[in-house]
């Protein structure tokens, strides 16, 4: 009979005929911890090579975005330095259009002009 230390009954028990367990004695758990360890490596991976890839995307959006701030910079600085140019050449017609025109009189003369006038029409405009 054997006894509690005896490891001939051990045999009995790897064959699958003998194991009443639903798990298969001959490497079955070792299978399944290998898959486990496996998908999880892969996850790793793919989290790890997705990192690389957003780092890169935001490498790029940064280069896309310096690129079109500059771009801006260059076409604000043109339309600044034509709208300059513009408002310079308008300045230079509203000058030369304001000194072609006759001077403008002194406003009290002209007042007294006017007056003389219709003091002359009230009066009956004679020599009187």
């Amino acid at each position: 009979m054997p006894g509690p230390n005896d490891l001939d009954g051990a045999a009995d028990m790897l064959d699958p005929k003998n194991n009443p367990s639903p798990i298969p004695a001959t490497g079955g758990v070792a299978e399944a911890m290998t898959r486990v360890l496996t998908a999880e490596r892969e996850a790793q991976e793919a989290i790890a090579a997705a990192r690389v890839e957003a780092q890169r995307i935001l490498e790029q959006a940064r280069r896309e975005a310096r690129t079109l701030l500059e771009r801006a910079e260059r076409t604000a600085g043109q339309v600044h330095g034509r709208t300059g140019k513009l408002a310079a050449l308008r300045e230079a017609q509203l000058v030369a259009a304001a000194e072609a025109q006759p001077a403008c009189p002194d406003p009290g003369t002209v007042l007294d002009e006017a007056i003389a006038r219709l003091a002359v029409r009230l009066t009956g405009g004679g020599d009187a």
